[in-house]
């Protein structure tokens, strides 16, 4: 038995005051009262899906807590079944998925045969099972309402105005299966109706009148002795997995599917569009910092006391850096590289009118300083890794040489070297320092400061080089004033001749020590800051480099990137607008297919995974036609352009996964707000 007491029901004005009411097993009790008296309201009490809870709700002997949304939840969906006066069915849904539904929400088993059984049971043997709805009459959807609620085996049948909107026909129908359920099934069945025939087959009336609930018919067939207990015996309740929520989401979308696919592929090609545009930008900045790197220098040029030439270049009258100078070079935190720097001469101070000799394959050329160029003077000047000196070739040897040796294009055009087919072999003589000696004369620095230097000692040693490439035109002497005649040797291998040369001749007192070096930014951007922490290790450093607009470089960039971010931004939010709209849209048309539910017994945190689960579906659904949309707009592109501008890249996906969560997450809380909102006492009343 089940009994309500303590009912208090009051809109406008009282309804009901300290009302109470029995429902008796294997009886009908039906509710009478005017219209707007608070029939369907007490329903709602009595079906558990009321917002109010200061009423006292016993069954079976047991009172349930009405604050705890699990406990009268688990009583909705395993006790209680509802028909109401229309809206009954879930439209979105066959009639055989709305049984299965009912019975899933159970936990009660069931198959096609038991399907058919119940629609027997409610005399509808000739109704295809896989029709929506929508195909059926108003009292054949009655009727399949009621074959859902069979499927719950509930023990309280809640029926609002189950016959207003049928023809006696229908009604009479309606009114043998609900008796049958009472007085053969032993269901309790509550109705409220202003039929009169179904006063007239009602086991047990309550009138609501004056505020009051009084029985007026079945008097003698209530019991006045209750069983009254404090205990909440309610069966545990069963955690609905994963696949339930999956299966009702992938039914409910069906229900405007055109218009959901089609404003979810829109909403995919902009996130497409917009996830394309950030990478094209990003693309298109690492490209044009690619770029800037191949074109700018990021070498320093950094000497010791600089002479008064205006210009920071290597001189031997510059001071050497000593050892504890060089350390703290090398740490500079903008620093990727450097070297010291050293070159090898046709002459020096000590032999200034000495002739120097040059062989090339068996041709002799004579330098002396006092000549005029270009038989003046030439250099053994080293190159560095980073110059990639080997993509700067005019000319190429055919040969493997594990030392490339290259010369500039001014010096094989002095030396009459055109072609390389051939080995072309050097024979060449140079000064090599092995010490440093005082002067005791001043020499005055650009700054008109007066400082004393040490020269360097040199010996002359021959070398043979193979040549294996006469460089472009472009390829200079950017590091003395010495002219244009260059023999470029890598860097490892000067110093090799250096310290081999000097531990032969060298004397110990008379250690040589660089005054040059050549440095490397970690980037082009870096250069001046580079420039920057070399001063502060010795105010006698001088630094130069090329020139390079950086700050205008560095606002190209970082316009680009603005430009990419923004697009990206703008997208956002009007797929964030959209979806919203969309969404808010939907909960809104799903008002009643949501009360339906928790009437049935889902919970508020049920539900949640229920909009979670189809949220999660969308942003898959969105991430994937995204990224296909994405492979389509990069393929085309890259068409256009003859080469990979833009690479489907693991970013492109996961901006792609990212804005689609984005877009959905902000209107599923909308979603979560308006459906915890929804109550379905006051959906079902309006």
């Amino acid at each position: 038995m089940l009994r309500l007491s303590n009912i208090n029901i009051r809109f406008d004005r009282d309804l009901i005051v300290d009302g109470a009411i029995d429902l008796l097993d294997g009886r009908i009790t039906a509710i009478i009262g005017e219209s707007g008296s608070g029939k369907s309201t007490l329903l709602y009490h009595i079906g558990l899906i009321s917002s109010n809870d200061q009423y006292h709700y016993q069954l079976d002997g047991n009172s349930i807590d009405l604050t705890s949304d699990v406990v009268t939840s688990e009583l909705r969906k395993k006790r209680i079944g509802f028909i109401f006066q229309d809206n009954n069915l879930i439209d979105n849904l066959t009639i055989k998925e709305n049984i299965i539904l009912s019975a899933s929400i159970a936990n009660i088993p069931i198959s096609d045969k038991n399907v058919r059984d119940y629609m027997d049971y409610v005399e509808l043997p000739g109704i295809h099972l896989n029709h929506y709805p929508r195909r059926l009459s108003g009292g054949e959807q009655q009727r399949a309402a009621l074959a859902c609620v069979l499927a719950k085996q509930p023990d309280i049948i809640v029926a609002d105005e189950p016959t207003s909107a049928l023809d006696t026909t229908n009604s009479q129908r309606i009114m043998k299966i609900l008796r049958r359920m009472a007085h053969e099934d032993s269901k309790k069945v509550i109705i409220a109706s202003h039929n009169a025939e179904i006063y007239n087959q009602a086991d047990v009336i309550y009138e609501i009148k004056n505020t009051k609930l009084n029985p007026v018919k079945g008097a003698d067939l209530l019991s006045l002795t209750h069983q009254d207990t404090t205990t909440n015996q309610v069966a545990s309740s069963r955690m609905f997995g994963l696949g339930f929520f999956y299966n009702y989401a992938k039914k409910s979308a069906r229900k405007h599917h055109f218009q959901k696919s089609l404003m979810t592929t829109i909403c995919a090609i902009a996130i497409a569009f917009s996830a394309a545009a950030f990478n094209f930008g990003e693309a298109f900045i690492e490209g044009s910092e690619a770029l800037i790197e191949q074109m700018s220098s990021r070498e320093v040029y950094i000497s010791n006391m600089a002479s008064g030439a205006g210009r920071v270049l290597y001189d031997e009258a510059n001071m050497p850096v000593d050892a504890q100078e060089a350390e703290a070079l090398a740490k500079i935190v903008q620093l990727d590289s450097i070297y010291p720097f050293i070159e090898f001469r046709s002459f020096s101070h000590q032999r200034a009118g000495d002739l120097s000799t040059i062989s090339v394959n068996g041709r002799e050329y004579n330098f002396n300083i006092m000549n005029t160029p270009p038989y003046d003077v030439y250099s053994l000047l080293p190159y560095f890794p980073e110059q990639n000196l080997d993509n700067r070739l005019e000319i190429a040897s055919p040969a493997t040489i594990q030392d490339p040796i290259y010369i500039s294009a001014q010096f094989a055009e002095v030396l009459e070297i055109d072609s390389l087919a051939q080995d072309v072999v050097l024979n060449v003589q140079a000064c090599i320092p092995t010490g440093d000696y005082q002067v005791a004369e001043a020499t005055v620095d650009e700054e008109g400061s007066a400082y004393s230097v040490k020269l360097d000692e040199f010996v002359v040693e021959n070398f043979k080089f193979q040549v294996a490439g006469v460089l472009d035109d472009l390829v200079t002497n950017q590091y003395t004033d010495h002219g244009n005649n260059v023999i470029f040797i890598p860097h490892s291998l000067m110093m090799e001749i250096l310290n081999e040369t000097q531990s032969q001749h060298g004397q110990p007192e008379d250690e040589w020590f660089p005054s040059f070096y050549v440095a490397y930014a970690k980037s082009y951007n870096l250069v001046q800051q580079l420039r920057d922490s070399v001063a502060t290790i010795n105010p006698n450093f001088r630094t130069a480099s090329e020139y390079q607009d950086i700050n205008a470089r560095n606002s190209l960039i970082g316009n680009v990137r603005q430009v990419a971010l923004s697009v990206v931004l703008v997208v956002l939010v009007i797929i964030f607008l959209l979806m919203a709209i969309i969404h808010t849209n939907n909960m809104m048309s799903r008002k009643y297919e949501i009360s339906l539910l928790k009437a049935n017994g889902l919970t508020r945190a049920e539900l949640t995974k229920l909009i979670l689960t189809e949220s999660g579906i969308q942003v898959l659904t969105i991430a994937g036609l995204a990224t296909l949309v994405s492979l389509l707009l990069i393929l085309a592109v890259n068409f256009m352009f003859s080469f990979a501008i833009i690479n489907l890249g693991i970013s492109i996906l996961v901006i792609n996964l990212l804005v689609s969560l984005v877009a959905v997450v902000m209107p599923t809380i909308i979603s979560l707000v308006i459906v915890n909102r929804y109550q379905p006492d006051r959906i079902m009343r309006n």
